[in-house]
């Protein structure tokens, strides 16, 4: 019999989040918060890479990502062409799709962990 608010194992592992990720972009990015990723690396302005700590199975996670920058306006985009097992790749463009560093970044990742 089930217990109230109770969820099957199985809905729960393949529902949640694998990796998340709050962290600063501009100058030398930092990595406020997270969970399964273990750096970032800078590939130039408004472009690098999440790196994970523990691997995913293959690279056709979900990526979804988040960017603000209250006086540019950014937006956050996925390079899934550049994405791997062990990362995710960012770009930042501004309200006009320009590149840019942005200030304020968020990245979850729903996918298996190898």
């Amino acid at each position: 019999t089930g217990t109230a608010k109770s969820l099957d194992t199985d809905y729960v592992v393949n529902g949640s989040a694998k990796a998340w990720v709050n962290f600063n972009g501009t100058g030398t990015p930092a990595i406020r918060d997270s969970l399964n990723f273990s750096s970032i690396t800078d590939s130039g302005t408004g472009y690098g890479d999440t790196n994970f700590t523990n691997s995913f199975a293959n690279s056709d996670f979900c990526d979804l990502r988040r960017g603000d920058d209250s006086t540019n306006g950014f937006v956050q985009l996925a390079d899934m062409s550049s994405s791997t097992t062990s990362k995710c790749s960012f770009q930042s463009r501004n309200s006009s799709f320009v590149t840019g560093d942005c200030a304020d970044q968020v990245t979850v990742v729903h996918g298996d962990i190898a």
